[in-house]
């Protein structure tokens, strides 16, 4: 991902968009076992918790097995917009940001890092934001049918998600938990887009991969390694703020507004230990390993295409 900014930002988002809302038709499967993972046990004691789903991959068989292919693809039209408003954004940004914050002019290698790290985190945060209202009825979708957690919505699709949220809650009802929607992409992206970059260089610079596609894979599974650590802690407590049951206009749980983040992190520490802000870890990575493979795979393909089309 150099910085190459020819074709503009329209271009780079619409290329984003593309790539991601793609990779999330293969990928939504293990978003919906990693929601439900996150929310199991919430706020209990892990000796104490009701375990419904023993691991990621018992939990893809008993979803699929109990709820069909409407439950382990539950969510899906709205991870596929969440994915063109959040990504599109997020991605689409990257080029041109990092080019306005020195990136590509040469410098050593641990300043280009901190140029991909401060980029990331900036279009991070827009993207985060953007997306968050998707990202809030995908995340109550896939928890529908959790029998391990403690409260579930019921929304017949995306469009009556969007019209229950407004009835009950109001537009500010839309924003519920966009404080650790921001938090958590910030980090992602900042994590994803620096590891990514990096990777590629080294697996560039090592010469064992001839380079093309080969070359963006090896870099992807690398990155999608890293990110998973970095994000998971932060993806578990917006999934939790996004999930609680709303009473009036406050979470049931969890504090409203920047306070939200850092209450649900002190209660669930405090309940749950460490090992709650790694719940769902193997289900991360087993959505987050491909879907950073096919997102970079089709992201690069769709700036070829691109090219060769709408630049001719």
């Amino acid at each position: 991902m150099g910085a190459d900014t020819h074709r503009g930002i329209f271009g780079e988002i619409a290329c984003a968009a593309v790539a991601t809302s793609s990779a999330c038709m293969f990928t939504n499967p293990m978003e919906v076992v990693k929601t439900r993972m996150q929310m199991q046990g919430e706020l209990v004691a892990r000796n104490q918790a009701q375990k419904v789903y023993r691991n990621a991959l018992h939990c893809f068989y008993k979803v699929a097995a109990d709820e069909g292919l409407r439950g382990i693809q539950s969510g899906l039209k709205a991870g596929m917009i969440y994915q063109v408003m959040m990504n599109g954004s997020r991605l689409g940004l990257y080029n041109p940001i990092k080019e306005a914050y020195g990136g590509g002019r040469g410098g050593n290698e641990a300043g280009r890092v901190l140029t991909s790290v401060a980029a990331g985190a900036t279009t991070g945060a827009i993207g985060g934001a953007v997306g968050s209202p998707l990202f809030l009825v995908k995340a109550r979708m896939q928890n529908a049918g959790n029998k391990a957690g403690r409260y579930s919505y019921q929304y017949a699709g995306v469009i009556d998600g969007v019209r229950q949220i407004l009835k009950q809650e109001g537009v500010r009802g839309l924003f519920r938990g966009v404080e650790g929607s921001i938090l958590r992409v910030m980090v992602g992206s900042s994590a994803q887009l620096s590891s990514y970059d990096t990777c590629k260089r080294y697996v560039e610079w090592s010469g064992a991969i001839s380079g093309g596609v080969a070359t963006h894979l090896t870099a992807s599974l690398m990155s999608g390694l890293v990110v998973t650590t970095a994000i998971n802690p932060f993806d578990v407590v917006s999934t939790r703020l996004f999930s609680q049951q709303v009473k009036g206009s406050e979470g049931a749980l969890y504090k409203s507004g920047i306070m939200g983040p850092f209450d649900c992190m002190a209660k669930m520490f405090k309940a749950e230990g460490f090992a709650g802000f790694y719940k769902g870890w193997t289900a991360q990575y087993l959505r987050l390993g491909p879907h950073t493979v096919l997102t970079f795979l089709f992201w690069e393909q769709a700036k070829i295409v691109y090219d060769k089309t709408v630049l001719l």
